[in-house]
């Protein structure tokens, strides 16, 4: 419930259709990350549940419940520590849908903690096939006889004492340093590896404004560069998509209030982009998507509309563009396209639905995620975040 509550914050709602570019560019420097994941403890204490339920010898037709079982466990415990910022389920408990398995699945994964190609549901149905023969262990918890697991990596350390009756988010030396080289070895490239290696702070609101970009691998910064100009460009349509919505709210003072502030969020994205202008307005879109084409697929729709609105250069007026005919048309085109018949814009039903400021947060890419893995694997990049 707490990174759900985050998430409505920082609203990452995708209204026009820019998800695959805002996720490809999150995949591409942050990846194993995800905006619902709280704390990097949960990277260990899912295949710590597992190996568990291994040592019992859970049926294949019983680990789910099994492993929901001791997932709900694991909150009490968490909430009995030190540090309970992050406890998934610390309101939901019993009644938690979205485990921590689940959120953290595809992480584990990408950075070879999981090492077989399968989803939650299969690897449940061939649980019993991967069970680990017993074998004595060095002083990293490494097999030295016996057959290598084949599902959770060889190196996973073993769960502290009393694990998963108790269980706390400081992690032991080992366990940072572990998750630390699964990063490194898996994903090296990226600017998640790059500051876990030679990060100072991450003190700042948007990974373009850190005070070492400068030293970045040249691709990492040039992914950057493209990024926050495409979260540059982008900001302002979801400024006028709510605008175009306020304006068809019945007459009443929270109507004037909306109209007022979202055509100042307006001016003030025009006011924001005086300073890089000349770099918006040279920006090559060709190159934008030879660049991006690797790492992600865009849809022609999307593309369309990105090129459509990015031709328009609505930054360049005091006003943000916010009467701008052609780009109120191709806003409200846009949303028929990818919603239909449920579109918000000429649809008074679908308008009460609107909860206001729908899609308006900035595009950082998955940021706030990373510093809080990178806090967790790096304990003093938090303490010079806050002197």
């Amino acid at each position: 419930m707490e990174a759900i509550e985050k998430l409505k914050e920082n609203d990452a709602r995708d209204e026009l259709g820019l998800a695959a570019i805002r996720d490809g560019f999150s995949n591409e420097l942050f990846p194993g990350t995800g905006t619902l994941q709280t704390r990097a403890g949960y990277f260990l204490f899912v295949p710590w549940i597992y190996r568990l339920l291994h040592k019992r010898k859970s049926p294949s037709d019983q680990v789910e419940a099994a492993a929901r079982k001791e997932e709900i466990k694991l909150i009490s415990a968490l909430m009995n520590s030190d540090d309970t910022s992050g406890v998934l389920g610390k309101v939901a408990r019993e009644r938690l849908k979205r485990l921590p398995s689940s959120v953290y699945w595809a992480g584990m994964r990408r950075w070879g903690i999981f090492q077989q190609d399968l989803g939650t549901e299969e690897y449940h149905r061939l649980f019993a096939e991967f069970r680990e023969l017993d074998g004595a262990r060095d002083d990293d918890g490494q097999l030295v006889q016996g057959r290598a697991r084949s599902d959770w990596h060889p190196g996973l350390p073993l769960p502290p004492a009393g694990f998963p009756g108790e269980a706390s988010f400081k992690l032991r030396a080992g366990d940072r340093a572990y998750l630390i080289e699964r990063i490194t070895l898996t994903v090296g490239s990226s600017l998640l590896a790059w500051l876990l290696r030679n990060g100072t702070t991450l003190d700042v609101e948007k990974p373009w404004e850190h005070p070492q970009a400068k030293d970045f691998p040249k691709r990492v910064q040039e992914t950057l560069r493209q990024a926050q100009l495409f979260s540059d460009a982008m900001l302002g349509s979801a400024y006028l998509y709510n605008l175009m919505l306020a304006e068809e709210l019945p007459e009443s003072e929270r109507r004037s209030e909306l109209l007022a502030k979202y055509r100042n969020w307006l001016t003030q994205w025009h006011d924001e982009l005086l300073a890089s202008q000349a770099a918006l307005s040279a920006w090559s879109l060709n190159d934008f998507w030879a660049f991006v084409a690797p790492f992600m697929r865009v849809s022609p729709g999307t593309r369309s509309f990105v090129e459509s609105w990015v031709g328009l250069r609505g930054w360049l007026s005091p006003d943000g563009g916010a009467d701008a005919k052609d780009a109120r048309q191709l806003i409200r085109h846009r949303e028929r396209q990818l919603k239909g018949p449920r579109a918000r814009l000429g649809n008074p039903r679908a308008l009460e639905l609107w909860g206001t400021d729908s899609g308006t947060g900035r595009l950082v890419y998955r940021w706030p995620s990373a510093v809080r893995i990178l806090e967790d694997l790096r304990p003093e990049l938090a303490t010079n975040a806050q002197s």
